[in-house]
């Protein structure tokens, strides 16, 4: 099944023992099977995506493992654009992308520790971070408004993103004064 979140604002958090941890090799096979839970696909070529994202120093991967099961995967990209991008191209920065809690996990507030997570390592390199979304995402719109993000603009276009024009928004969030 693909998709989005169910969206249920106001149900209540359960608490649970979570561990947000940089993702490591023995983590992405878990990972490339919740991405494609999402978006279809092999899951065997988002592992190889995967492992190359874990070497590449502007991106970073990061994780949150229940009880030894990987319940959630999110990405941090560092984006620059190329004199061939469209005058529209969102702006040079480091992107929030990717966030995805396994159907079992959500409501868990793992979706905030991976955000957290990925806000402190954007804030050691960049004053501000950026994310984009579906506008029909409500969850992942929502979670992000918490923790400071506002529209920026829905004219633009993000390189090997298959965005609909008019379907998304790019949002900012300051990180330091």
């Amino acid at each position: 099944m693909t998709g989005f979140a169910e969206y249920r604002p106001g149900v209540a958090r359960r608490a649970v023992d979570v561990q947000v941890r940089p993702a490591v090799n023995a983590d992405l096979p878990a990972c490339a099977e919740l991405i494609v839970t999402r978006t279809g696909g092999s899951a065997e070529a988002r592992r190889l995506r995967l492992e190359a994202d874990l070497r590449d120093p502007d991106k970073y991967t990061v994780v949150a493992e229940v009880g030894g099961e990987i319940a959630g995967y999110a990405l941090v990209l560092g984006h620059k654009i190329s004199p061939a991008d469209p005058p529209t191209t969102a702006p040079d920065g480091y992107y929030l992308i990717g966030l995805i809690v396994a159907p079992a996990w959500r409501r868990h507030g793992i979706g905030d520790l991976l955000t957290t997570e990925r806000m402190r390592w954007v804030a050691e390199r960049a004053d501000e971070a950026y994310y984009f979304a579906n506008l029909r995402n409500g969850p992942t719109l929502d979670l992000h408004q918490r923790f400071g993000f506002t529209e920026v603009t829905r004219d633009f276009t993000f390189p090997n993103a298959p965005l609909e024009p008019g379907s998304c928004v790019l949002l900012r969030a300051r990180l330091r004064s």
